[in-house]
């Protein structure tokens, strides 16, 4: 029996991006695996896309925005992901407050070359090349 792989938080484990995806050097965040939960969300914001959590779900299967969000922000990638909290209506008419996250338009334009090859890599991953 071998022992559980060692949870580092990012995923299921680094991979090492190509040099195209490395924008550290540009002043952006630096890159999860591309086949990654986190890379998918990352990704999507790349791609000038809002997020609410409804949509992590919809889109990549986890209930977990928050955390990949954290992760992307504050867990050492470095991305300015924005959150803006907005009323929204509920199925028994009451409202209630959801976060909406996005990448300031500023960081996607940084971002450049190295984001858009990031994307592809993404959607490589996912087979949707």
């Amino acid at each position: 029996m071998s022992a559980p792989a060692k949870n580092r938080g990012d995923g299921g484990g680094r991979e090492v991006m190509p040099s195209e995806c490395n924008a550290k050097s540009q002043g952006v965040g630096t890159y999860p695996r591309p086949s990654s939960v986190k890379g998918r969300v990352l990704a999507a914001l790349l791609a000038g896309a809002e997020l609410t959590h409804l949509d992590c779900w919809e889109q990549f299967g986890s209930s977990r925005l928050a955390h990949h969000v954290h992760m992307l922000r504050d867990g050492g990638a470095g991305w300015p992901i924005k959150a803006v909290e907005r009323p929204v209506p509920t199925s028994d008419g009451r409202q209630a407050t959801i976060a909406f996250y996005r990448l300031p338009k500023s960081t996607i334009d940084q971002a450049g070359e190295a984001g858009a090859a990031y994307i592809a890599a993404v959607a490589a991953a996912r087979g949707r090349t």
